[in-house]
């Protein structure tokens, strides 16, 4: 008693301690009255209904004098804490992005956790006693986003078979949830969430729950899985790389004053040395360490999920055999480890259920507390096997020494018969000297009284509106956060990754986004592994290179022979001032490197300084002989040039002058790569995708063309689209020849070239995305009107699942009015004729160099046909003049 008169009790950590069974306190008081007062009111703190359904006889209540009655010491359950690696958090944070999306529906989760060191039971230190055991995850945790199962079903592991068996490791599984806000995970009714997302499978494997009321509760489901749950509620901010998060490892709980506690006459936290001695501590290791074999042998036998998604069993059965001292058995213990279900309990003696012992992994190394795992076997005894209200045996098996099993165990397992037998380490090892308890001296005998099954029913809460009979049972387990506070916690993985990986994670990060919802069809990964080809380095190649980055592609190449000059940085957005230093840097380099300094090292660019020969721009001497040197080097520039087209998935066109377009375009079309081309005028611009060869439009169905929608005949589907050079009717020729400056250079409108360039790359993602690819139609219906179309209907033989594709596009900022007219191909075109082509596969370099030193250009038009063209046309021309005339002289 204080000296201000107030009561004081023994804490219950307190009694503890002194390993008092019971909890029993002594109150001090000179008052019998305040006494007698005071008691009632710790029996009301403490009710417990085992002592009401036991009361004292009338006759000896009236005889005895009313003391309070000693209350039974409840068993402390340490829960879970949870150890998420990095690469959890990582992969579960990809995982959210690609697949995930906008779903919030549970995936599969599979945590891990490992029996408490019992050897160092006896040692441990308060601090180290009050550490939480650890469920740890990795990337072995996070199982097929795509599957959604439960415990019990078939395909509940359908991705353990890619797992590697750590069968040194006790599996939990569970559900994690990724939350779309983090107003979600604030606002969720936590409980509720917990109750409906794994009371269920909790109580399925209890039998009060099953799939169908034909099962009736006969259905055995494991408890090696179902009776360690866990779940998780995630918000992961994809832009700032935090991952917010709760976990949760759910237990059944009985409702308010029916808790699990120790048996009044039994022995609590009784370590296994001090009851069984060494010797038995090495027999139980050794039986326990048999069991787990034998279960890996049915495990690698029975190929099957129910099998193969259990590691090590977490529960199991423990039989006691004590040989006296009459056989010479000098009271050794022998023991044997059976599976926990209800099949072998109900195989067993009436005499060896009333001694079994039930075992439990313990991954606590506490004294004071036993593992969280024990209070859903516990409740699996009661509502399952209808072991409520009776005092059983259980035992906390802690041990350091539960290694992986190797297939050299198994394989010897195999050949042993004896499997049901007793377990004894021998006479050659009965030295009473010898306090070697094989690491589970600290394993814990427990006596504990099993709540009855109406224990664990809570009455109906009028709020939850629920006609099941899970509605009665609820689930604890919310992890404490750092403060020791039910929370969630938080992680940056900001640290963790390199700046490299955060950094094309954030330029992906749009893209990615895209596919939740608004473009779900996109094929992000198609266009990260596409190689780009830039011809021109300029304007239009700087704003096609910065727009190709935003759809995620990382693999471009320059060409250009150019150098910066001091008036490229204010228009072409790769290059500074210090690249025009000393002469300038060459512009494919200099391009190149830029690009890697804006989006990283993941990004593969680089510069190749080549000069395009052009038709007018002779090289080279006359006279026969050894090839000059300027020769050589144009040789080398068309083979090097053929090899890059060549290699790459597109080229994109973008050169100044309109005959350094001529070659790529011959070499495009021979080698069947699609090509996109882009060019500026004052104040209009022009971008248009160039059609494939004849022969790849041959192997394409006409039905394919037309989308199935007989829109569009065959010889109409079939028809080629032309190339940047089909409206000519001359061939190209040197465009610098006797002009002035302005002429010259490329005079044109500031804001035509990102309008272009962004164009251009639009169009040939668009065309990468249809299912004909290079191959599609242009529309049957053009929008040269100008009719504003803000959707496409998707009807289309041109449409791609981003939109129509067009042929051209042409636009002007003059009267800002944009049209998309089909150009088709033109059969004598000095560019893309099927001539032209044939004879470039044919001679090659010999035929550039013909066409480059023709002054005139009279030789390409033979080749292709435009100086027949020519003449038929001017005879038909002439033809009409004659018919002129005489309708004249009629008159």
């Amino acid at each position: 008693k204080s000296p201000g008169g107030k009561i004081l009790c023994l804490s219950q950590s307190l009694c503890r301690r002194t390993t008092i069974s019971g909890l029993c306190v002594v109150l001090l008081t000179s008052n019998i009255k305040e006494r007698s007062q005071t008691s009632n009111e710790c029996s009301k703190k403490l009710p417990n209904k085992r002592t009401q359904l036991h009361p004292p006889s009338t006759a000896m209540a009236s005889s005895t004098p009313q003391h309070p009655q000693p209350q039974p010491q409840l068993v402390r359950f340490l829960p879970f804490r949870s150890i998420a690696e990095p690469s959890f958090w990582l992969d579960h944070n990809a995982r959210k992005l690609n697949e995930l999306r906008l779903s919030e529906e549970g995936v599969p989760l599979w945590g891990f956790f490992g029996a408490a060191n019992g050897a160092n039971a006896s040692r441990a230190t308060a601090a180290a006693a009050s550490v939480p055991p650890g469920m740890r995850f990795d990337t072995s945790s996070n199982g097929d986003a795509s599957s959604s199962t439960t415990v019990g079903s078939d395909d509940s592991d359908s991705n353990a078979a890619t797992v590697v068996r750590r069968n040194e490791w006790i599996r939990s599984y569970g559900k994690i949830h990724s939350l779309n806000t983090l107003e979600s995970l604030k606002t969720i009714n936590k409980n509720a969430f917990l109750n409906e997302a794994c009371l269920p499978s909790i109580l399925k494997c209890c039998g009060i729950q099953n799939e169908s009321n034909e099962d009736d509760g006969s259905l055995e489901y494991d408890p090696n899985i179902a009776l360690i749950p866990s779940a998780c509620l995630t918000f992961c901010n994809l832009k700032t790389n935090m991952t917010v998060y709760w976990f949760a490892f759910p237990a059944l709980t009985p409702r308010t004053g029916c808790g699990i506690a120790y048996s009044k006459n039994g022995c609590s936290n009784l370590q296994i040395v001090d009851a069984w001695g060494p010797h038995g501590c090495r027999t139980l290791s050794k039986s326990f360490h048999k069991f787990r074999v034998l279960q890996e042998k049915k495990a690698t036998m029975n190929d099957t999920h129910n099998n193969s998604r259990v590691w090590c069993p977490p529960f199991f059965m423990l039989l006691t055999n004590n040989e006296d001292d009459s056989e010479g058995g000098k009271g050794r213990i022998k023991c044997k480890c059976l599976p926990l279900n209800k099949s072998t309990y109900d195989s067993l003696s009436g005499e060896e259920k009333g001694r079994v012992i039930f075992g439990f992994v313990d991954p606590n190394n506490a004294l004071g507390a036993v593992g969280w795992t024990l209070r859903n076997l516990v409740a699996y005894l009661s509502l399952r096997w209808g072991l409520g209200g009776t005092d059983r045996k259980f035992l906390s098996y802690r041990s350091p020494f539960l290694r992986r099993i190797v297939s050299s165990e198994i394989e010897l397992m195999m050949d042993d018969n004896d499997e049901d037998s007793f377990e004894d380490v021998g006479d050659e090892d009965l030295d009473e000297n010898d306090q070697n308890d094989a690491g589970v001296g600290g394993s814990l005998l427990l006596d504990i009284a099993i709540p009855l099954a109406s224990d664990y029913q809570w009455p109906k809460s009028s709020k939850i509106n629920d006609s099941s009979d899970s509605s009665s049972y609820r689930c604890v387990g919310w992890e404490l956060n750092k403060n020791r506070k039910p929370g969630p916690r938080s992680v940056d993985l900001r640290p963790l990754v390199s700046p490299a990986h955060l950094a094309r994670q954030a330029n992906d990060l749009n893209l990615r986004l895209m596919k939740w919802r608004a473009l779900p069809q996109l094929d992000v990964e198609k266009l990260s592994q596409m190689k780009v080809l830039l011809l021109g380095a300029g304007t239009l190649g700087c704003g096609v290179a910065r727009t190709l980055l935003g759809w995620g592609v990382r693999k471009i190449t320059f060409v250009d022979s150019g150098r910066v000059s001091y008036s490229n940085p204010v228009r072409q957005s790769l290059f500074g001032v210090d690249d025009c230093k000393d002469g300038g840097k060459h512009k494919a380099v200099a391009a190149a490197e830029s690009l890697v300094t804006v989006a990283g090292p993941d990004v593969k660019s680089e510069g190749v300084v080549l000069t395009i020969p052009m038709p007018g721009h002779s090289f080279g001497k006359n006279g026969g002989g050894k090839e000059d040197p300027e020769t050589q080097a144009v040789r080398s520039d068309v083979t090097k040039l053929h090899e890059l087209i060549d290699e790459s998935d597109v080229v994109f066109l973008l050169t100044d002058t309109r005959e350094s377009r001529w070659l790529p375009t011959v070499m495009a079309l021979a080698t069947e790569t699609p090509l996109i081309n882009a060019a500026l005028g004052l104040d209009s611009w022009l971008v248009m995708r160039h059609g494939p060869p004849s022969s790849a439009l041959s192997s394409v169905r006409p039905d394919a063309m037309s989308g199935g929608t007989g829109n569009m005949s065959s010889d109409i589907a079939r028809r080629r689209l032309g190339c940047y050079f089909c409206s000519d009717v001359v061939a190209p020729e040197n465009s610098t020849r006797d002009r002035t400056l302005d002429q010259q250079c490329t005079v044109t409108r500031p804001g035509l070239a990102p309008i272009a360039a962004s164009m251009a790359t639009e169009l040939m993602v668009a065309m990468l995305h249809h299912p004909l690819g290079h191959c599609a139609p242009a529309p049957v219906f053009s929008s040269s009107s100008g009719q504003f179309a803000p959707v496409d209907n998707g009807k289309d033989p041109s449409s791609s699942s981003l939109g129509r594709l067009a042929h051209q596009i042409r636009g002007t900022v003059a009267t800002y009015t944009m049209m998309t007219p089909t150009v088709p191909a033109f059969p004598s075109c000095t560019a893309c004729s099927e001539n032209v082509v044939q004879e470039y596969r044919k001679d090659g370099f010999e035929f550039v160099k013909k066409v480059c030193c023709d002054a005139n250009g009279s030789y390409l038009e033979r080749v292709s046909g435009l100086e027949e063209f020519r003449e038929e046309a001017a005879r038909k021309m002439e033809e009409c003049l004659d018919w002129d005339d005489d309708d004249d002289d009629d008159e």
